[in-house]
């Protein structure tokens, strides 16, 4: 797993269920320096959309046994999810505004806790939403606070590659807790759920599906439909 920068410490985000229509949406950041990165490469981390479940479970706890501190999440299920988008949408925003506030709460709480200046993440958008949040946070771009370097396919990196299992693992278990809650097995992905979604709303209701979906996905008016 290779560094894409000359950084000797930084910062990667990526998240996790944005394309889900089930279970919530999930921003990991995790702070890279010299030791942890050595010990992170002897862990084989990849891309979380490449490993195993099983793996990605492994590969999350090892993380978190040796380096917590280095790891921040940024977990909105679904209620909250829909709540904050319906908010969004009346300021005439979307859902790479809403990444962007959560990519900047992740970078920001990190950043403070082990005074990194600089981070990666993996590219959503064209523009750069995520400065002005953290500046809206009292962060100032460089020289005077963080550098933040958004590139396309930044898995690549192994801050990011790490970030994006820790993102995996808590939605992975996010979507379980759901699960177990409703009494059905909800799928991921937002092209085989429809018959999961209508049998949802025939055990609980249209209003419950709320609390386990992402409501803006074109999705639901079929799940909903008679």
């Amino acid at each position: 797993m290779n560094t894409i920068h000359n950084w000797n410490a930084w910062i990667g985000t990526d998240e996790a269920g944005k394309g889900d229509y089930f279970g919530p949406l999930v921003v990991a950041a995790v702070y890279v320096d010299p030791e942890s990165l050595e010990n992170f490469s002897d862990l084989g981390i990849a891309d979380g959309k490449t490993l195993s479940k099983r793996r990605i479970r492994r590969i999350a706890e090892l993380m978190r046994s040796d380096y917590e501190q280095h790891i921040v999440v940024v977990q909105k299920m679904p209620t909250e999810y829909n709540s904050l988008y319906d908010t969004l949408r009346k300021r005439g925003q979307n859902l790479n505004h809403l990444l962007a506030l959560l990519h900047a709460e992740a970078i920001h709480t990190l950043a403070n806790r082990v005074n990194a200046k600089h981070a990666l993440v993996d590219k959503f958008a064209k523009n750069d939403l995520i400065t002005g949040q953290l500046i809206q946070r009292g962060v100032a771009p460089t020289p005077l606070g963080i550098e933040i370097k958004q590139i396309t396919k930044a898995e690549r990196d192994i801050a990011v590659a790490a970030a994006s299992i820790i993102a995996r693992d808590v939605f992975l278990t996010g979507m379980d807790t759901l699960s177990e809650t409703y009494e059905i097995r909800l799928p991921r992905g937002a092209y085989q759920v429809v018959e999961a979604g209508k049998e949802f709303v025939k055990m609980h209701g249209t209003k419950a599906l709320g609390k386990v979906a992402k409501l803006h996905f074109n999705l639901t008016g079929t799940v909903c439909a008679p």
